[in-house]
């Protein structure tokens, strides 16, 4: 028996680190899964919340990838 897909909020808050840079954190509910900084044009880092550090080409891999490593580790 299979389980239902159930969906999910991803909430995306802007904020600024004491460089100035701007940093993208995502929530699931309440709870921090990572932050996304944009590095050059073409090259994004995500940070999860082990501190570990995906780089990938475009946001939305990045925000796919803090998911997918949430779930896993949840």
């Amino acid at each position: 028996m299979s389980k239902a897909n159930k969906s999910i909020n991803v909430e995306i808050k802007d904020r600024t680190d004491q460089n100035g840079e701007s940093i993208s954190e995502l929530f699931i509910g309440k709870k921090l899964i990572g932050s996304i900084k944009q590095l050059s044009e073409t090259k994004f880092q995500a940070v999860n919340t082990h501190d570990e550090a995906f780089y990938v080409k475009t946001f939305d891999e990045g925000v796919t990838q803090l998911i997918k490593d949430f779930h896993l580790h949840h």
